[in-house]
Parts: C-alpha cells; structure tokens; sequence
C-alpha cells in the first residue's frame, strides 16, 4: 500500500499543481473523516466475521435526527449526543437481531437499513434540513487545527484510544477470540454474546461519530445521501488487512487505507476525471483489497509434506 501510495502522490502531483499544497491535503483529510470514522466502527464488525450493510442508511437518519433537533433549538452538545446515541441504538437494534434471534447478519442489518431509510424519509418529509445547524458542529467539520481538520484530530484521537483497546485490553483480546472461533472462545469462559452485541453497538456509535462529521461539513441533511458512503467504508477496512498485520483488521492500516482512498479520490477531482471514476477506483480498490487478503491467507495456509503431514507456517 505504501508503494502504491507513492505512486499515486508522484502521478497526481505531476498532472495537477494543487495535489500536493497544504490546504489541498487539508481538505483532503477533512473529507475522509467521515468514512474514516464509519471504518473505525465497522472493523469491530468485521473482527467477528459479521457484516452490517445498514451503516450508509444509519449515517443518513443520524444526519437528519441531527438536523431536525436543531431546527427545534436543541443545543449543539445535546445534539450530538443524541445523534451518537442513535447510531449506538441502530447497532444495538441490529446486534440483538443477529445474536439473540439468531437472523444472518447480512439480513438482519439489511432489514435494519431499510427500516431507518423509511424513517428517514418520514422524519424529513423528503426534503433537505439545513436551518439552525449548531455552531459548534460546524466547527468539528470545518474548523482546522495546526492546518489539519478538527474533525481529523478526532478520528486520530479515537484510533488511538481502539488501538489500545483491540490490543491491549481483555474485550479487543475476546474480540479477536470470538471472530476466530465463538465456539472455543465460549468454552474458554468469554461472554460471546455479549462481545458480539457490544460490537454492533460500537459500530453504530462510530457511524453517528460519522453522521456529526458530516453534518458539519455539508451544513444540511440530505435523506438520500449516506448510502454511497458504505462501500468506501468497507473498502477502507478489507484494505487494512493487507498492511502492518496481514490477513487482520487493523488500526494502523485502517489509518493506511483512509489516506490511500481519499489520494486516489482527490486526485481524480483536481485532474478533472468523470465522476464514474471515482466508483470505478473505489470498486478496483475494494476488489484488489480482497484479493489480497485471500492470496496472503492462502498462503498461510497448512502445506503437506511428502509424507502428507501437515506442516503450518509460523504466525507472529
């Protein structure tokens, strides 16, 4: 990822005089905030081996409950407590249909998708909220600290705080002991259901984290956006599997990923590319990703030796 992100740096930079200026990266880092945050989320997800596609239209209602208690006055902090704390509820919604009544993942959070975009449109009318949008949001999404986006500093600040916690702590250890086989983790005493649930929820509050983002930076809620930010997010994630810790969801190739997306996108703006592009090298990206992580666990899987024993290599 490295290599192929000094390739794209030197291509745009020769074709485009604004790629590398300072206020380009800014802005740059400023727009990726928000898928970066909603990948924050969905990793706990994908650690488990689940897959929550309500996550575009959980972003979306966020956005507009957002929107609608600010044209009612709500503060700007209450407000955005609610709107984390909705997104918190979604994936808890989700979480319990998955794990208590036993629903696929994929359904269960389709199911859940669907619902909030009918909620969505209701709570809306259709229409787009713009009015009243707290001041201090709008700070979070648009103002720059040391000549990076606030709202950018956040996202820093919480991967550090998930790199502690899927790392260094007992929950992120279950984490990964769930997602590599529930059944030994549940005879080995972790509370399965509970860390599967735990996880949902965490990802919902990541993606109303997102919803706040992108409040402040676009200024007004659109009931139809929030869908087309779903497959970048999980292309940033699949992505991260194949830096630093191959084959595992990680923060630090999470981080990796978001540059390595938003360059690709930028620089496809400023060269003046059609806007297909921009789904054309998310999609490419999201495939070489996966292609990836199945040739690096390919690799590591058991050989056979002459005498047909099976010889594992060494993991880390």
């Amino acid at each position: 990822m490295l290599i192929l992100l000094v390739v794209l740096c030197v291509a745009f930079s020769a074709l485009s005089s604004n790629f590398l200026t300072v206020t380009n990266w800014s802005n740059l880092l400023i727009v990726q905030a928000t898928t970066g945050a909603m990948a924050l989320g969905a990793i706990f997800v994908l650690i488990l081996g689940e897959f929550d596609v309500s996550l575009g239209y959980m972003i979306s209602f966020c956005m507009m409950t957002g929107a609608v208690l600010s044209e009612k006055g709500v503060s700007g902090v209450g407000t955005i407590l609610i709107m984390v704390a909705t997104g918190a509820v979604c994936g808890l919604l989700s979480g319990l249909l998955t794990v208590k009544v036993k629903i696929s993942s994929f359904i269960s959070t389709l199911g859940v998708g669907i619902l909030l975009f009918g909620l969505n449109l209701a709570i809306s009318n259709g229409e787009v909220h713009s009015s009243n949008i707290p001041a201090i949001m709008t700070a979070i999404g648009q103002k720059k600290l040391l000549g990076i986006g606030l709202c950018f500093w956040i996202l820093l600040l919480f991967c550090a705080v998930i790199y502690i916690l899927l790392n260094h702590t007992t929950f992120g250890r279950n984490l990964y002991a769930v997602g590599g086989s529930e059944k030994i983790a549940f005879l080995a005493g972790v509370k399965t259901d509970r860390v599967r649930i735990l996880a949902f929820v965490l990802s919902g509050a990541f993606t109303g984290l997102a919803s706040v983002f992108q409040l402040g930076q676009a200024g007004a809620a659109n009931p139809s956006s929030g869908p087309n930010l779903l497959m970048p997010t999980y292309a940033i994630v699949f992505l991260s599997a194949t830096a630093f810790t191959p084959g595992v969801y990680n923060v630090p190739g999470l981080l990796l990923s978001i540059v390595l997306l938003g360059v690709g996108i930028n620089g496809l703006n400023l060269i003046g590319a059609p806007s297909w592009a921009e789904f054309v090298y998310n999609g490419g990206v999201l495939i070489l990703a996966v292609f990836l992580s199945q040739l690096d666990r390919y690799k590591k899987k058991p050989r056979k030796t002459q005498l047909g024993a099976a010889v594992s290599q060494p993991q880390a």
